[in-house]
């Protein structure tokens, strides 16, 4: 394997960002070659594999066609190489555009009066584990269907990008409460994987609003149920 581990789990923390780093390190192998070697063949290969692995998982999304495999080793090298061209330009778009989100919610807080919505540091670890186990669970679900599969792995995307010690509101997180019915509906109580760790991360959001709004430490949101169990369908 070519493509470095690190950018593999960098890929599983932040699909947009590790897609990102791989493009770049495929091109970058592949500028030091004057003719086409089969290392950087191989290099080129991996790191289109990856990229195609995760938009079909749903974790990426870009309009860039695959690319012709058919030919001799050099023409499927300029192939490969103009694809990760393609899609690396297309993503970076992205990034740009939920960077420029991410700041944003920044200068929101900075320009109203400081208000905001706090994570502790073991909350913010603990979420970005709960959210990498709801993309295992989703990867591994063969009874969901497709769209829902990537609708999911988008708003658990975002949510994992725009996560910050302290954010301007937690819409990301709440708004995770209707994918956890449609999963509930799909799966009934084989959901409870999902749900579960879906409501830890609605807990979580929770009790950075009840500090905000300077609840008792002990309040408990009367909107989201507290059942060890979800409910069985009809």
């Amino acid at each position: 394997m070519t493509i470095p581990i690190r950018l593999l789990e960098a890929v599983r923390d932040n699909p947009t960002e590790g897609a990102l780093a791989v493009c770049a390190h495929a091109l970058s192998e592949a500028d030091l070659v004057i003719d086409w070697t089969q290392d950087a063949h191989a290099t080129l290969l991996e790191a289109t594999a990856v990229l195609l692995s995760i938009e079909e998982q749903g974790l990426v999304s870009h309009f860039v066609a695959p690319p012709d495999l058919n030919g001799p080793m050099g023409a499927v090298c300029n192939q490969l190489r103009n694809f990760l061209q393609d899609v690396q330009a297309d993503l970076v778009g992205q990034s740009s555009a939920q960077k420029l989100e991410n700041l944003k919610n920044r200068f929101n807080i900075t320009l109203s009066n400081g208000f905001g919505y706090e994570f502790t540091d073991g909350d913010l670890s603990r979420i970005q584990t709960v959210i990498n186990e709801l993309r295992d669970l989703l990867s591994k679900e063969p009874r969901l269907d497709a769209g829902h599969k990537q609708r999911l792995m988008k708003r658990l995307e975002d949510l994992q990008r725009e996560l910050h010690k302290k954010v301007s509101d937690l819409n990301r997180i709440y708004g995770l409460i209707g994918d956890a019915g449609v999963t509930l509906g799909k799966l009934g109580t084989d959901a409870k994987p999902f749900t579960d760790r879906i409501k830890e991360l609605l807990g979580f959001a929770w009790k950075s609003q009840a500090r905000a709004e300077q609840l008792p430490s002990s309040a408990e949101n009367p909107m989201i149920g507290h059942d060890s169990e979800p409910p069985l369908l009809g």
